[in-house]
């Protein structure tokens, strides 16, 4: 009988190559967090691994780097972070961690601006009706016409293609994409979905940002939202409050009532010089005529 070790009481080898490893990697991580104003975690599940490097060769260029270590080091990491104290249980599923000096929404303006196309999936559940546009193909009369038949299509053969004489939906809403659908829109070259990197969180040094906090913006934002953001903006205006959204209009306003003012008063300026000699000329030549 195999002897029972009991693991309450195992220690691990401080002074094994793979304990020490795990430590020196630990330390090199919490070292870079520190250089950094943004850490984000991403999601590395289902992520192709062209948009991974794609994204670690941008998050590069800007200065920052994507780390990917083992669950027990980026548990240790998270522990020299108080804020991520309840966020450990990220760490069940494959992460990355983003360390930037963009901001969270600059960071998350560009993973939604930097997506890929991606082919159906069999037996993927279809988020929306996959429809099949009418038109000509570029295959040839064969197999692949009762293939396309096969998956739902209204196809014929036209000038020595087959052609989509219908627009035609291959999958509806909530239905799971067979293999012969699948391979149907592969042989057209139809890649339905898209994906992109999933935000987990991220954190700028004083807050933590959800995915869905860092996706509102002006095209997002409820009604009530954009009127009470309309109305404070108006309420700073007329009460001269400036803010970083209303400071630019204000400068202006303040610069033509100014003008206005010197040019009213007859005060000589860089900014009245003109208005007043070009005034000074018309009451000039309105004078000369009463003479005459």
């Amino acid at each position: 009988m195999a002897k029972k070790v009991d693991t309450k009481s195992y220690k691990a080898d401080v002074n094994s190559p793979g304990v020490k490893a795990k430590a020196k990697k630990v330390e090199e991580v919490k070292k870079s967090v520190k250089q950094y104003g943004t850490i984000a975690l991403i999601d590395l599940r289902m992520l192709p691994d062209s948009l991974l490097q794609s994204i670690r060769k941008k998050v590069r260029e800007d200065g920052g780097s994507l780390v990917i270590a083992k669950r027990a080091v980026m548990e240790r990491v998270f522990d020299s972070i108080k804020a991520f104290s309840n966020k450990k249980g990220e760490l069940k599923k494959p992460v990355g961690m983003i360390l930037t000096k963009s901001t969270p929404y600059q960071l998350n303006t560009f993973f939604k601006s930097n997506k890929k196309k991606r082919a159906a999936k069999i037996d993927e559940i279809a988020p929306f009706n996959i429809v099949v546009p009418e038109g000509e193909t570029d295959l040839p009369p064969g197999p692949a016409l009762s293939e396309l038949k096969s998956a739902g299509l209204n196809v014929q053969i036209k000038g020595g293609k087959i052609v989509v004489a219908k627009e035609s939906t291959v999958a509806k809403k909530g239905e799971p994409i067979t293999s012969v659908k699948v391979k149907a829109l592969q042989k057209l070259n139809i890649m339905p979905f898209e994906t992109a990197v999933n935000l987990l969180f991220a954190y700028d040094g004083e807050y933590i940002y959800s995915k869905e906090i860092l996706d509102i913006d002006s095209a997002t934002l409820t009604p009530e939202l954009q009127v009470a953001f309309r109305d404070a903006f108006n309420l700073s205006m007329n009460a001269c409050v400036p803010t970083s959204a209303n400071i630019d209009m204000l400068l202006q306003e303040a610069y033509r009532q100014a003008v206005n003012t010197s040019v009213n008063g007859s005060l000589y300026s860089n900014s009245s010089i003109e208005q007043l000699l070009s005034s000074a000329v018309r009451q000039g030549m309105a004078l000369a005529v009463l003479e005459k």
